[in-house]
């Protein structure tokens, strides 16, 4: 599956469980942005994670919403936030030399809450994990297209909603829902 089939599902279940993405969307990056947000990470971005942005930069604000609206599972901030994001992230890593925490390959793409956040390592294109405050960090999955296809799966749910007051996803009882994007996978070519 492709990252185009795999986004264009998982936008289908978002706006089917009441996302509206047509007004979250922003537009795709041209090829001069991409070129541009290579440029200050100093690497290149994966092929995948091209045709992602080359598709959208991300999503933002909705009229009259105090925050960004969030993908079943996580949120997608703009490439701008993702690139500028990664640069402070591998600043704070930088200082701390005891500790591998940042490569100079990934880049941060998606968040939760800010807290919990999923990297693309650009060089393979596998999909990582990382809550440094719960000293966790691991392969959530081979590639960008099955992170994306697995998150429209788990919210292709019929007790899973879109709450546009909180711009988060939840199950009938009002709780917070979140997608099961966490769990370790592991590579058979290690």
């Amino acid at each position: 599956m492709s990252v185009a089939q795999a986004w264009g599902r998982l936008a289908e279940v978002a706006t089917r469980r009441g996302l509206a993405l047509d007004e979250a969307l922003l537009p795709a990056a041209s090829a001069t942005e991409l070129d541009s947000a290579e440029g200050r990470l100093g690497i290149t971005l994966h092929p995948d994670l091209r045709d992602l942005y080359g598709l959208t930069r991300g999503l933002r604000r909705a009229r009259n919403h105090d925050r960004e609206p969030s993908l079943p599972g996580f949120n997608f901030p703009s490439l701008d936030d993702a690139v500028d994001r990664t640069v402070k992230i591998r600043q704070i890593a930088s200082e701390m030399t005891d500790l591998e925490l940042w490569r100079p390959t990934w880049v941060q793409v998606f968040d939760d809450d800010y807290v919990e956040i999923f990297i693309m390592d650009c060089a393979t294109g596998v999909i990582w994990y990382a809550w440094w405050e719960a000293d966790e960090l691991h392969p959530v999955a081979p590639d960008l297209a099955t992170f994306l296809s697995g998150a429209a799966e788990a919210a292709d749910r019929e007790d899973v909603r879109y709450q546009p007051d909180g711009d988060y996803f939840e199950t009938p009882d009002g709780e917070v829902w979140d997608a099961l994007l966490t769990n370790p996978w592991r590579s058979t070519d290690v």
